[in-house]
């Protein structure tokens, strides 16, 4: 376990991984896999912020570089809907996605949206999934063939 923590902190990802396996954190293993897919060292590092507990940290970085729907969609991860759609609706994009997925987890717990603000921005926008899941496609596709972006070296 110290060793797999070390590692992470150190920014070892393949080092981690064997710890992690070795003791059988079979939750902690998928999450380290998932960094190492992601194709740039800004969300790398986002995503390690984010094993550290630092949200603020982490959106800063995806910010700093660029990388608004990877912000956006840490935030929907965290179900800190108000930030996302408010990171959306500043950098004119997604605004529909963060609508769709707040109104798909409502769904799923049997609930009815009631903020004014998700209220007000769902009276202007048509949710389509086949466009949102385009969209979201374009963006992992968009990151991927960033200038500098490259898969994990270990």
């Amino acid at each position: 376990a110290c060793l797999a923590v070390m590692a992470l902190a150190d920014k070892e990802l393949s080092t981690a991984e064997v710890a992690f396996a070795a003791i059988d954190e079979v939750a902690k293993l998928q999450y380290v896999l998932s960094i190492k897919e992601i194709p740039t060292s800004e969300g790398r590092n986002a995503e390690l912020a984010l094993w550290r507990r630092r949200p603020d940290e982490a959106e800063a970085i995806l910010l700093q570089a660029g990388l608004f729907f990877r912000a956006i969609d840490m935030h929907m991860r965290l179900f800190h809907w108000d930030r996302a759609l408010e990171l959306a609706v500043h950098h004119k994009t997604h605004v529909d996605t963060v609508l769709a997925m707040r109104e798909r987890y409502l769904q799923g717990m049997g609930r009815e949206e009631t903020v004014p603000r998700f209220l007000q921005y769902r009276e202007g926008v048509v949710i389509e999934w086949d466009k949102i899941q385009a969209k979201i496609e374009k963006e992992k596709e968009n990151e991927a063939n960033r200038q500098g972006a490259r898969p994990y070296q270990e």
